[in-house]
């Protein structure tokens, strides 16, 4: 009569052993796999939403009115552009508030992350009797948040100091309230050594001109 022979002690613990390594590696991997695709779906949701930042920047600008404020003793256009902002009045989309004509503001301002820029949009509807354009941004909070994690952002502007002066590229524009900049130029630089440089054309009528990149020059 055979006795059937079961594990030993021994086995049974280099068996446990060998199973509790196998499902350590599995488990390594699952994790490895995991942070993986949680990086790769992080890095494609912030690609998505620094273009769509992009675009509705280029948008706006695009949108930016030269419209002259009754209240101010020349009755200059309504906008004030600097290296690190511009305040103008614009077209918004509908689901923005209540939409149409309202006085914005685009600003560089210090990001979270130490080293590192942001563009914020304010907006806020316009105050026909105010003294200045830009007072109904007293109470427009701390705005929206466009574009964020960047090593360097500022606003250029391309056109003339003067009436009938030469158009150039300068990082202010104030000399010449008369009439909108020709171009308005938003230049960025990421933290992976990229960057972009939205050149829009903002409505200015005759005056206006596109930007030729490859010759280098407003055509």
């Amino acid at each position: 009569m055979k006795v059937s022979r079961g594990f030993t002690l021994l086995e049974l613990l280099i068996g446990l052993t060998l199973f509790g390594f196998v499902l350590g590696l599995l488990l390594g991997g699952f994790r490895l796999a995991s942070a993986s695709w949680d990086a790769v779906t992080s890095r494609t949701e912030a690609t998505v939403n620094t273009q769509l930042g992009r675009n509705f920047t280029r948008h706006l600008l695009s949108q930016l009115q030269p419209l002259r404020w009754k209240k101010d003793v020349n009755q200059s256009i309504a906008f004030r552009g600097e290296h690190a902002s511009l305040q103008a009045i614009a077209a918004l989309p509908s689901q923005w508030n209540s939409g149409g004509l309202q006085v914005i503001e685009l600003s560089v301002q210090t990001d979270e992350q130490p080293g590192l820029f942001r563009l914020v949009l304010r907006h806020a509807p316009l105050r026909r009797d105010s003294e200045q354009f830009i007072d109904g941004l007293d109470n427009a909070g701390e705005g929206r948040v466009l574009l964020d994690g960047l090593v360097a952002a500022e606003f250029n502007y391309f056109g003339s100091e003067k009436i009938d002066g030469s158009p150039r590229w300068q990082n202010h524009w104030g000399n010449n309230p008369q009439q909108l900049p020709q171009l308005i130029a938003l230049r960025t630089a990421d933290n992976e050594g990229g960057g972009v440089d939205l050149v829009v054309v903002p409505m200015i009528g005759k005056a206006a001109c596109r930007w030729d990149s490859v010759n280098n020059r407003c055509s």
